[in-house]
């Protein structure tokens, strides 16, 4: 009984509304929040602020050496400017900047051809040098002349009987094939008498058979068998066969698809 009184006290507890602080406040309804009312409507609101927000709002001021704008931008020139005679060293930067000693200035697209250049007379070698090159005709001898005598008369004794070294010897010798190496086969290729006279052993006999079907002759061969029906699978052949999860979509039926 003691129990359900004291059950009875928590619940009238928690009941309760929350009290509120003590220095709880309402909502103010006006948007100016004043401490007290003003005791005059004049009808116009007046605004307090501090000295520092009086300095703030205020203009900056200005500079004590500022100095306005020029009204034009032509002043009278002082007597003092006018009389005034420049230093050596502000003469000196004055100057224009000279050529360098070495400096030679372009030459004209025309050039006068002097007298001496007119007159001169090239030297022998010169004129040696000027004369174009003369080749001799090439021998061009017809198809038929290939093979004819009339080259071995116009072929020297010394190359005749010239003789080659015998690295020129060694390097005009053909290149020997691999000792692997192997002829390509011929398409067709005659049978050896031991490849015709050859006797199958009892195994390449037996795997030559076809499958006996015993006495069955109506073979069908797809029908499938009572125990590859009934066959279950192992569970590591579940576990490969069970697709990727997030692979697997859902399958959208004709109700879901209809809300």
């Amino acid at each position: 009984m003691s129990a359900v009184v004291a059950k009875g006290q928590r619940i009238d507890h928690l009941s309760q509304p929350k009290k509120l602080p003590d220095a709880y406040q309402e909502d103010r309804r006006s948007v100016y929040w004043l401490d007290k009312l003003p005791t005059e409507t004049e009808g116009t609101t007046k605004f307090v602020v501090n000295k520092h927000q009086e300095n703030l709002c205020k203009p900056k001021s200005i500079h004590n050496e500022w100095t306005g704008d020029r009204p034009t931008p032509k002043w009278e020139v002082s007597k003092a400017a006018q009389q005034a005679e420049a230093s050596e060293r502000v003469s000196a930067l004055s100057q224009s900047k000279g050529c360098h000693k070495d400096f030679v200035p372009e030459r004209p697209v025309r050039t006068q051809v002097s007298k001496a250049a007119m007159n001169a007379s090239p030297s022998a070698r010169i004129e040696q040098l000027a004369k174009e090159k003369t080749y001799e005709p090439l021998k061009i001898k017809e198809s038929y002349e290939f093979d004819s005598y009339v080259w071995d008369q116009e072929i020297s004794k010394a190359a005749k009987n010239a003789k080659c070294s015998d690295r020129l010897e060694t390097l005009a010798e053909p290149k020997q094939f691999h000792s692997s190496f192997q002829f390509a086969k011929p398409i067709q290729w005659e049978t050896t008498e031991s490849s015709k006279k050859a006797i199958a052993t009892l195994r390449i006999q037996q795997l030559a058979r076809p499958t006996s079907r015993g006495k069955t002759e109506n073979y069908d061969p797809y029908k499938v068998s009572s125990a590859a029906v009934h066959a279950r699978p192992t569970p590591r052949i579940d576990e490969l066969a069970t697709p990727i999860p997030r692979k697997v979509r859902q399958k959208k039926t004709q109700n879901a698809a209809g809300n």
